[in-house]
């Protein structure tokens, strides 16, 4: 029977009994559905449930995944969690630690035993005050191991990496040298995602030639040079801070790099150009820079339609002239903070309005045979007149779509 059966047959055994005799729903159900729940909560919290009952006591020993911050872990360590830890198999673990060095024996300690049960999907953010943390060596060996994220620690093997199955790393706020990503690099065959924001100013090169399943790369730092022949997929994005206002000297240097970077995209085929970048293309001291010839099918691009009195980047007409075989162009919407009032929004829905269709006048005439499509926040659904801002747009342009989804802020 499977776990979706014994789920029913369980809800109609409680539906048989008799009103008052008080029986516990959420007890009936099978160990493996309580399982489930539990690992979707913090593992301090899944520990707790121990004491509701002697049915419970060792239900979250099996938990699929384990969810631990500082004092959490602190805690697990002093009650010897681990040791009560049966799962033979574990699918997460996820690690918040922000506090002293003597926190790092219970990080080792974890993610020893993480690996041992053939741990699939990490997540390890260990902010120690005074200093980076350090990996020891079984953590760069792993079969198991197929989605890696790591902040604010020092990535330095002293030993061959060998993470066979790793398909996504993501690396924020670490240390590393160009030696060092090479040796990782190397040891991870299959990889396909590779993120880096913010990472250790040591990095200068970044040589993927021989990452020959990646696919896309986010790079969230100052210029490194970077091989992007193998590359599907791309994403860029600065920050445009500090080339506002570039001086003479280092504008040869500047338009040197990006002519540089914009050169190595010659095999993407789908690529994202964030607002921030588009900016600084679209400098006056940059817009004699010449453009390559892309192979670009799918683009998008980056648009701050809210933004008062909104001008279209003049990289935006540059990048699409030069990309012959586009079959797609989205244009993502920059939305305002989740936390900014619905009044905000309503006050811009005239102004987007207006921007969107600007844009869209001038690019339907550039790429004449290409699908458009304006992604927008699904939480302007809520404003009003933008109902009608939509549909007034669907009906004036044939090869314009508008998509709605829960956005993250990837460009």
């Amino acid at each position: 029977m499977s776990s979706g059966d014994r789920t029913a047959a369980c809800i109609g055994s409680h539906r048989e009994n008799k009103e008052g005799e008080g029986v516990d729903l959420i007890s009936s159900l099978p160990d493996e559905i309580l399982q489930h729940i539990l690992s979707l909560i913090p593992t301090k919290l899944a520990v707790s449930t121990s004491v509701l009952s002697t049915q419970w006591r060792h239900v979250w020993c099996d938990t699929p995944s384990i969810y631990l911050g500082s004092s959490a872990l602190r805690a697990a360590s002093r009650m010897k969690t681990q040791n009560r830890y049966t799962a033979p198999k574990m699918m997460s673990l996820h690690l918040i630690i922000g506090r002293t060095k003597k926190d790092v024996k219970h990080v080792n300690t974890w993610i020893e035993l993480a690996m041992s049960r053939h741990v699939e999907n990490m997540s390890l953010n260990l902010q120690f005050k005074r200093r980076y943390y350090e990996f020891p060596d079984f953590f760069y060996i792993s079969s198991s191991v197929k989605k890696l994220k790591v902040t604010n620690s020092v990535m330095s093997p002293k030993c061959s990496v060998s993470w066979a199955s790793l398909k996504k790393l993501s690396l924020s706020l670490c240390k590393f040298s160009d030696k060092c990503i090479a040796m990782i690099l190397s040891g991870c065959p299959i990889l396909e995602i590779l993120k880096l924001g913010y990472c250790d100013d040591d990095l200068r090169v970044l040589d993927l030639r021989n990452s020959l399943r990646l696919r896309t790369l986010q790079v969230i730092r100052p210029f490194c040079s970077v091989d992007l022949s193998s590359l599907a997929e791309a994403k860029l994005n600065n920050s445009c801070h500090g080339l506002q206002q570039i001086i003479p000297d280092s504008l040869g240097a500047t338009v040197a790099k990006m002519a540089e970077l914009l050169e190595k995209l010659n095999n993407v085929e789908k690529l994202t150009l964030g607002s921030r970048f588009l900016e600084i293309l679209s400098l006056p001291e940059l817009r004699s820079m010449p453009f390559p010839m892309f192979k670009i099918k799918a683009l998008t691009l980056g648009t701050p339609f809210s933004e008062d009195r909104y001008v279209i980047p003049a990289a935006i007409e540059k990048v699409l002239q030069h990309s012959p075989d586009l079959k797609k162009l989205a244009l993502h919407s920059i939305t305002p903070s989740p936390h900014t009032n619905l009044s905000h929004w309503e006050k811009e829905v005239n102004h987007m309005a207006t921007c969107i269709e600007v844009l869209l006048i001038k690019l339907t005439k550039a790429v004449e045979n290409t699908n458009m499509v304006v992604q927008l926040d699904n939480r302007y659904l809520k404003v009003r007149g933008f109902e009608k801002m939509v549909q007034t747009l669907s009906r004036n342009y044939n090869n314009v779509s508008i998509e709605f989804s829960t956005m993250e802020e990837i460009i």
